[in-house]
């Protein structure tokens, strides 16, 4: 790396070497007292080293140089400030890692000025890519003072040239290096040991400023923390003190202020108690200092120095260390007992009231056990979650299982009882509005097992606060009284079905003999009018015909009266082919299509036929009607469950002018009709004879579309009797 070159001219830099040898060495050393001169008026890293970047690039007279520094924490050299590139930003931004074998990194661990040029390994001819050099570039390591971390104290070499300098006595340790940018045939040994110096310089420089940067901040730091330490003692309500080892105050919040220190303008009486605080205070000191222990705590009463007042005080004391451990103070922190003694006294008080309050309160235990136990109705006293607090003999017998009786079924009935009480408790507490609720529960008899219908009151009992603290409940037995209002019930039913069954029976009557009463009527007349025989034969016919279908009415409304021993199995199908063909002429006659469409697999239902023909009759003949000109009628069955038991279903459907959504509620009627001459007992009689077999019929309608009707029958309906 030394190389002393032949010619004079190569001694310094090409820019210079015009200039005499004397001159340039003048130079040399002018720059160097400037840049120390400049590097004095500032202490921050920075700037030293801009000013000592422009000492090598104008004082000097090299084109480019760079500095870079160590970043302990990344264990790298990271380019800090640059000079004469083209993008100075983007080179002050490189981050090389000191791990790396290149020859402008190894230059930290050995301590000495090395060339670095693209021919050394890839690593230096990217290094100098980044850096845009075309030349060579010299790489100067900076040492300065010892400060840096003890890992790079024991890997980092130390500058053999400042070791036995009297103006720095201690180690050096390499803080970066200085890159130069010059060609290397312009750089004799001199020049080089000039440059090596000057870096020597610099770094102890710049080690200077690091230094001092650090103090700053250590001392900033302690600033603050003394301000948040101080901030924290104020925001305590309770006094602090910090002593030191001769019993004398150095920090104390408001409040210990208040206690210890006061102003020169305080009153006589205020001095005096300040003083015997302060006394009292150092009493406590002394003997918390030969205390075997770290942490004292003790009582100390001191004088108020405003009402001059005893205070009594709880103060626990701790050491105060510094960094090495050693005791250096004790931080005290003094409790206020005033209000706590006042409370105590206070609280033995009250205990005293409360055990009074107590003995009275078990007298009127006592009254209110012997008026409940007399009382003749069953009464319990629960909590507000439902857990028995006492109750009388009746109800006793309810809701506890005697010692004596260890049968299974009483043990069931009276944890049955409890938990239906319970759960009755529980709704009156869920409901804000009331604190009385009455309701009816039903529980069971222990002793016999049977159901008892009861009548409860629950009353929710408030303390002064309005806290619920019991629940009062009342049972009172319906067994009796719901009996007698049965049977009552049962006396009104009976007289009422008999009425309503006259009703019906007197409406269908009406209803279905009223048409062929309409064509006797006739007949009688023409028979009056008409004097031709053949005629009169044929009307009397008429009359005759309409004569026996009202005789088959009043015996079908008869029959219809007494149901019993006329239950039977129906072929539902084969009712509906004979009720087809009765109306079958008349509705071609209209211009209306009868369709059907049965099921053929349709089960044969449990019920009366007349009655189902009827129905199906008075269905057709509403659907005719309800068709104006010509339509289609369509009849259909099929299989389906009612109530999980197996049923079938009839629909007759029609494409009349159906029927608007303000009627449809109202068809099932008795007199309801929108026919002129309609009596309104058709649908009211289908409608009874369907639930007189236990099923249902349903309606749909679409107003100016058509109306459907189902009818719902189980296969063998319950409500039928059976032969």
């Amino acid at each position: 790396m030394q190389h002393r070159p032949t010619e004079p001219a190569l001694l310094v830099p090409r820019s210079l070497q015009e200039e005499p040898a004397s001159e340039w060495s003048l130079r040399q050393y002018d720059t160097v007292f400037d840049l120390t001169t400049q590097m004095l008026a500032t202490d921050k890293v920075d700037e030293r080293l801009l000013l000592a970047l422009e000492a090598v690039t104008v004082g000097l007279g090299y084109s480019q140089a760079a500095v870079a520094l160590i970043d302990e924490r990344n264990a790298s050299l990271r380019m800090r400030v640059a000079a004469g590139f083209d993008d100075e930003q983007a080179i002050e931004g490189i981050l090389m890692p000191l791990d790396s074998g290149a020859s402008h990194i190894t230059v930290v661990y050995e301590g000495r000025p090395a060339w670095v040029s693209a021919e050394d390994s890839e690593a230096s001819a990217a290094f100098l890519k980044q850096l845009a050099c075309q030349t060579h570039v010299l790489a100067i390591p900076l040492f300065g003072g010892q400060g840096s971390s003890k890992k790079l104290d024991r890997n980092l070499a130390r500058s053999p040239r400042l070791m036995d300098k009297h103006w720095e006595p201690e180690p050096v340790t390499c803080l970066g290096v200085l890159y130069i940018g010059a060609e290397r045939s312009a750089v004799d040994d001199a020049t080089l040991e000039l440059l090596a110096r000057f870096a020597d310089w610099v770094g102890f420089s710049i080690s200077s400023a690091m230094q001092h940067e650090r103090l700053t901040d250590t001392i900033s730091k302690l600033q603050r923390e003394r301000q948040w330490v101080e901030s924290i003692m104020k925001s305590v309500a309770d006094p602090i003190v910090l002593t030191n080892l001769d019993n004398e105050i150095l920090l104390q919040n408001r409040r210990a202020e208040e206690l210890f220190s006061g102003s020169k303008n305080a009153s006589e009486g205020k001095r005096r108690a300040l003083e015997m605080n302060d006394l009292l205070f150092s009493a406590y000191l002394s003997s918390a200092a030969v205390s075997y222990t770290d942490l004292v705590q003790r009582d100390i009463t001191l004088v108020d120095p405003l009402e001059g007042s005893d205070l009594h005080y709880e103060v626990i004391s701790t050491p105060a260390l510094n960094a090495r451990g050693e005791r250096i103070g004790l931080v005290s922190i003094f409790r206020d007992m005033t209000d706590l003694r006042d409370a105590n006294e206070e609280l033995a008080l009250n205990l005293f009231k409360l055990q009074q309050a107590e003995a009275e309160a078990r007298r009127e235990r006592d009254r209110l056990d012997l008026i409940i136990e007399n009382v003749g109705q069953p009464v319990a006293v629960c909590d507000e979650r439902g857990n028995f607090i006492l109750f009388n003999a009746r109800a006793e017998l309810l809701f506890q299982t005697p010692a004596a009786d260890s049968r299974a079924g009483a043990t069931a009935a009276v944890r049955a009882n409890s938990v239906k009480l319970t759960s009755f408790i529980s709704t009156l507490a869920s409901d804000a509005s009331t604190s009385v609720r009455q309701a009816e529960i039903e529980l069971i008899n222990p002793g016999t097992g049977e159901k008892l219908p009861m009548e409860i009151t629950a009353v929710e009992v408030a303390d002064a606060k309005g806290e619920v603290t019991a629940v009062v409940s009342i049972l009172h037995d319906l067994s009796e009284m719901r009996e007698l209002e049965r049977r009552r019930v049962e006396q009104q039913l009976f007289e009422s079905e008999k009425l309503a069954a006259v009703g019906r029976l007197a409406a269908s009557i009406a209803h279905e003999v009223n048409n062929p009463l309409e064509a006797i009527k006739n007949s009688l007349y023409l028979l009056q009018t008409s004097r031709d025989e053949a005629t009169n034969v044929r009307f009397l016919e008429v009359a005759r015909k309409e004569t026996e279908r009202v005789s088959h009415i009043i015996r079908q409304m008869l029959g219809f009266a007494r149901r019993a021993g006329e239950v039977e199995w129906v072929n539902v199908n084969q009712v509906l082919e004979e009720t087809m063909i009765l109306v079958e002429k008349k509705l071609k006659q209209s211009g209306i299509r009868l369709v059907s469409n049965l099921d053929p697999k349709l089960p044969a239902v449990r019920a009366r036929a007349d009655q189902l023909r009827q129905v199906f009759l008075n269905l057709v003949l509403n659907a005719q009607q309800s068709i104006e000109g010509s339509g289609e009628i369509t009849i259909s069955t099929a299989k389906t469950e009612q109530a999980l038991q197996p049923s079938i279903a009839v629909n007759i459907s029609d494409t009349g002018r159906g029927i608007t959504e303000e009627e449809l509620p109202r068809i099932f009627e008795p007199f309801f009709s929108k026919r002129r001459k309609g009596t309104g007992l058709g649908l009211w009689v289908t409608q009874d004879i369907v639930r007189q077999h236990g099923g249902r019929i349903e309606v749909t309608s679409d107003e100016g579309a058509g109306t459907t009707f189902s009818i719902i029958l189980l296969v063998d309906s319950p409500t039928l009797s059976h032969e």
